[in-house]
């Protein structure tokens, strides 16, 4: 089936239906295997300098379920490397502040042990010099800056053959050749040459990563990361939430109702007018071709009242319209706030976005209670279980002010990455609170994707296993957001996202938020204890509560044994999606 858009740009139907999530207590059914979890030993020099890799690296092993022990590497002589499975140098400056010689470590990856080599060195001493070889490295002559990525093997999910070339792709590394027996799995250019990138090399009986580069350190390199390590191995899994959450902010909401000329010369008609002909209907085109989820964000006004006693509401039509909607047609709407006035205090929000602070905790819940008062006269049949703070700054007390309005809530959105904002932002990982209040980030936004765009997504799937994307109904009148573009350059560029997205990643489930967060939860909650034999996986997971999925990386062809798992291939590299079905499960590998 083929749809038309309102542009000459075609949808085409992969043939993809919703997956619920379901979610149970706890199978009491006996988990047949002991604890099999991996440990790691990290690596760094300075603490200080080696900060945000050690964030994003403890960060990768807590979803990976991989143990870990940060270590400086002036105290490595007092550690036993047959206490660890795994090494991960994140420091620049590892090979000056070591206390042993680096062929130690290269000795025990011989006898078996895995190295990721995570960061390139601040310089290339004796040490360095001395070990490189066991590396994959033939020969070094110095530095040198590329720019780009190019995947020449799956490192990532979805990644075989995709590449990213913008100049956010900018980085420095070792200008390098490699042995024969290294294994390219990314590379760049420099010059017009291929520059390698990320490899892979078996020495003894132990293999080693390395990474060329120092760009593992940012947020969005997390997926990178996880791949790096996957690439350890040559059979590794690790558990994933399987989610694909779109996000609309600020709908319904009163913007129908201003004037633009933007409309009026490509469209001859009024804003109201465009959202209701063109809008929103080419936004359920789309949805309705994949099967994807709207959450869609309510705020009843734009006014900046933060005292209750001025709180005020005029209910424009087109909200009731648009809310509803959004319910008949199965999406889910959440709480964006009585106004757009995020739930800060004095100081909370940069003083350039104009916003105003709260007095208290008391008037940020006294604000969501009138928002819920406004949404049980448009909206009787909505419960909001789902929170977006607005522009993404949401304090302490602020939270706090959500859950008394809101106590079934169930979900706050905010986002993964501050980006070097200051203030409240409400930057988040993909996990429970201790409120009991799931936190599901939004990742990436926007119509259009860059390429840096895309690898943040690729990044969030390879971690995490979701795309986290949200939009605004206003991006064409945005001058940022809109990028000069018209709608109709906005649409088609947002119906090639979605056709490469789910081209890439076909067995994604499209879910709400609510749903997301059951998702989370029953990912969370398992504990996966494996054991990889030459010929099969043998699994168990304890707090089994729902079907779990998890990302299988091998280089052997995994087989169905039973009915206890499902294996969905991913592309034509070597990951897979594999759905547990019950507690104990197997899997066969075929070389």
């Amino acid at each position: 089936v083929v749809v038309q858009a309102n542009s000459d740009y075609r949808l085409k139907d992969p043939g993809v239906g919703e997956t619920p999530v379901v979610m149970n207590e706890v199978v009491d059914e006996p988990v047949i295997l002991p604890d099999t979890s991996l440990h790691a030993l990290v690596l760094y020099g300075d603490e200080s300098a080696d900060e945000k890799m050690l964030d994003n690296t403890e960060m990768v092993m807590k979803h990976m379920r991989i143990s870990c022990d940060m270590v400086q590497a002036t105290r490595f002589e007092s550690v036993d490397l047959n206490s660890y499975d795994l090494i991960v140098v994140v420091g620049e400056t590892v090979e000056e502040d070591l206390s042993v010689s680096l062929t130690s470590i290269l000795s025990w990856v011989e006898k078996g042990g895995k190295l990721l080599w995570g960061t390139i060195p601040s310089e290339i001493g004796p040490e360095f010099t001395r070990v490189y070889r066991k590396l994959g490295i033939a020969d070094c002559s110095g530095y040198l800056e590329y720019t780009g990525l190019q995947f020449e093997k799956e490192l990532i999910p979805g990644t075989m053959g995709e590449s990213f070339s913008s100049e956010a792709f900018t980085d420095v590394g070792l200008a390098v050749s490699l042995s024969e027996s290294a294994v390219v799995h990314v590379t760049s250019e420099n010059d017009g040459k291929k520059i390698p990138v990320v490899w892979s090399n078996d020495t003894g009986e132990g293999r080693s990563v390395f990474y060329n580069g120092t760009s593992m350190k940012g947020d969005f390199w997390r997926g990178f990361l996880a791949g790096c390590i996957s690439a350890l191995y040559e059979v590794n899994m690790y558990p994933v939430i399987n989610a694909s959450c779109i996000f609309i902010d600020d709908f319904p909401s009163p913007q129908y109702e201003n004037t633009s000329d933007v409309t009026k010369k490509e469209y001859n008609r009024t804003v109201k007018e465009f959202y209701r002909d063109i809008w929103w209907p080419d936004m359920q085109k789309v949805a309705n071709r994949y099967g994807d989820r709207y959450v869609g964000l309510f705020i009843a006004t734009y006014n900046n009242i933060v005292d209750p006693d001025g709180f005020t509401y005029d209910e424009p039509s087109m909200e009731q319209y648009y809310g509803n909607s959004l319910l008949k047609a199965g999406h889910e709407m959440g709480a964006h706030g009585y106004n757009h006035q995020s739930l800060t205090q004095a100081g909370g929000t940069p003083e350039e976005m104009g916003y105003q602070p709260w007095k208290d905790g008391e008037d940020m819940a006294a604000s969501l209670v009138e928002l819920d008062s406004i949404r049980q006269r448009l909206f009787p049949s909505v419960t909001f279980k789902t929170y977006v703070p607005p522009s993404n700054y949401l304090s302490d007390t602020g939270r706090a002010a959500v859950k008394k309005a809101f106590p079934q809530i169930r979900v706050i959105s905010g986002t993964l990455s501050s980006e070097g904002e200051e203030g409240d932002v409400c930057r988040q990982d993909f996990e429970t609170g201790e409120d009991g209040i799931v936190s599901f980030p939004r990742m990436t936004s926007g119509m259009v994707l860059d390429d840096f765009g895309r690898f943040q997504m690729v990044n969030g799937i390879g971690l995490y296993g979701v795309l986290s994307h949200f939009i605004h109904p206003d991006d064409l009148f945005d001058a940022e957001r809109g990028q000069g573009k018209t709608w109709q350059q906005l649409y088609d560029g947002y119906c090639r996202m979605m056709e490469w997205y789910h081209t890439s990643y076909p067995y994604m489930r499209a879910l709400t938020a609510v749903q997301a967060a059951d998702a989370l939860q029953v990912c969370e909650k398992a504990i996966p204890h494996i054991i990889y034999g030459d010929n099969e996986i043998t699994g168990s997971v304890e707090n089994f509560t729902g079907e779990c999925y998890f990302w299988l990386r091998s280089e052997k062809t995994p087989t169905v044994m039973d009915d206890s798992c499902q294996i969905t291939r991913m592309s034509n590299g070597e990951y897979y999606m594999v759905t547990v079905k019950s507690t104990n499960f197997r899997l066969g590998l075929r070389s």
